[in-house]
């Protein structure tokens, strides 16, 4: 009898300190999972403004060229433009990198299972986006073959050219695919009060 006892008192007392434990470590792991999620969301949110940049950019020069003024893209400009291009969708690609990078280290703790769905959503997101980067950056080529082309003084629709384009498609679609995963990650994060 007396054995019983010692035996359930050591239990009860393994299993007070493991839960003490499992709660300390639930803990640094939520702090933790927290820090990478936001590391994550500042990649992401660096993403978004060069995207932003990109368009103003395309922007401008769409209606530079549709002026008749093509000086800003062809040339020596051109190619100065076209590695300027290059560039910032580098910089979308290394971010995207290192904004999964982040997102993945959550899913590699204990527990935290709120902040592993966000994670999961946004990888889903980036893995969607990085594939719309490869379509842009052959869209890219494809309207830098077209203005070298026209430099050269050949006709070339490039409205046409672009518009009826598979890439163009892919991009579009596959942007909006991105977009719809990253509005249903926030969700989540608002959901499970993920911020607070």
């Amino acid at each position: 009898m007396k054995r019983a006892v010692v035996i359930a008192l050591v239990a009860a007392l393994t299993l007070s300190m493991l839960a003490s434990l499992a709660g300390c470590g639930g803990d640094a792991n939520k702090d933790e999972a927290k820090g990478y999620m936001i590391a994550g969301d500042t990649y992401m949110s660096e993403v978004l403004q060069l995207t932003s940049d990109l368009e103003t950019m395309q922007t401008d020069l769409a209606t530079t060229a549709l002026e008749g003024d093509m000086s800003a893209i062809t040339g020596e400009a051109g190619t100065a433009l076209q590695e300027q291009v290059m560039g910032i969708l580098d910089s979308i690609g290394e971010n995207l990198d290192m904004a999964m990078a982040e997102y993945e280290k959550i899913l590699a703790l204990d527990g935290v299972e709120d902040y592993k769905e966000y994670a999961n959503k946004m990888i889903e997101a980036i893995d969607v986006y990085l594939e719309q980067l490869g379509y842009t950056s052959q869209l890219i080529a494809m309207l830098a073959d077209a203005l070298t082309a026209m430099a050269q003084g050949q006709e070339v629709d490039i409205i046409s050219l672009m518009m009826e384009s598979e890439e163009l498609q892919k991009v579009d679609e596959l942007g909006k695919e991105g977009d719809a995963l990253v509005d249903e990650a926030n969700q989540i994060k608002l959901d499970k009060n993920l911020e607070g």
